[in-house]
């Protein structure tokens, strides 16, 4: 099964670790910590079109062996909604 991120994007949803809302994810020092890193490593897409995210996912990636991260414009609840009511368009 797949989840719609946003804008044309999807994930899916067995790949998918995490989600956490984007505000509070720049408030805890080691939270911008790990999205530092991340951005070092290049392990980030933005989905958000390049726009201000509402949620960041993160996203198991069996290619690279580890993680990466997406930013999308949905909120932590629309995407919680979309999971439990199973309806991904």
């Amino acid at each position: 099964m797949y989840l719609h991120i946003g804008n044309g994007e999807t994930v899916r949803v067995r790949d998918l670790v995490a989600f956490f809302d984007f505000d509070a994810m720049t408030v805890a020092s080691i939270s911008r910590r790990f999205l530092s890193d991340a951005e070092k490593k290049k392990i980030i897409s933005d989905c958000a079109g390049g726009e201000l995210p509402r949620s960041v996912l993160l996203v198991s990636d069996e290619k690279k062996e580890g993680c990466r991260i997406l930013f999308s414009l949905l909120s932590t609840a629309a995407l919680r909604a979309r999971l439990e009511s199973g309806s991904n368009d």
